[in-house]
């Protein structure tokens, strides 16, 4: 019985000094697929394209209103970019914060925000 335990350590070992230092063509040719598999980069999936949102925040702003020494407050609120290169800004409420006085600017086409010194919709 021991001989056999002692025979099956010497076959095992001899086993794996072959698959290690060379052998039979066939084994090195699993392990060679195995590390393979293991080593090859993985698939990349392609870049998603950036979509640009056609709405933009605009901040909370003071504008110059019509009154000398005094301004408007107009809230921050998202604008829709039109292909016109102008934009489309919801109904907004401004007050003038020498007066208290509120007004309510309607819905519509504007230019881009920057190039809008005084927002000739909002009713004094």
């Amino acid at each position: 019985m021991m001989r056999r335990v002692a025979a099956s350590h010497v076959l095992v070992g001899g086993l794996l000094l072959l698959a290690q230092y060379g052998g039979p063509s066939f084994f090195n040719r699993g392990v060679d697929q195995i590390e393979r598999s293991v080593t090859r980069p993985v698939p990349q999936a392609p870049m998603a394209p950036v979509k640009r949102s056609p709405d933009v925040w605009v901040p909370d702003r003071y504008l110059a209103a019509p009154d000398p020494g005094s301004a408007a407050m107009e809230p921050g609120h998202w604008e829709r970019r039109l292909p016109s290169g102008e934009y489309y800004a919801p109904p907004s409420t401004v007050c003038n914060s020498a007066t208290g006085e509120c007004a309510t600017a309607p819905a519509g086409v504007r230019p881009p925000p920057d190039m809008r010194p005084y927002d000739t919709h909002i009713a004094p």
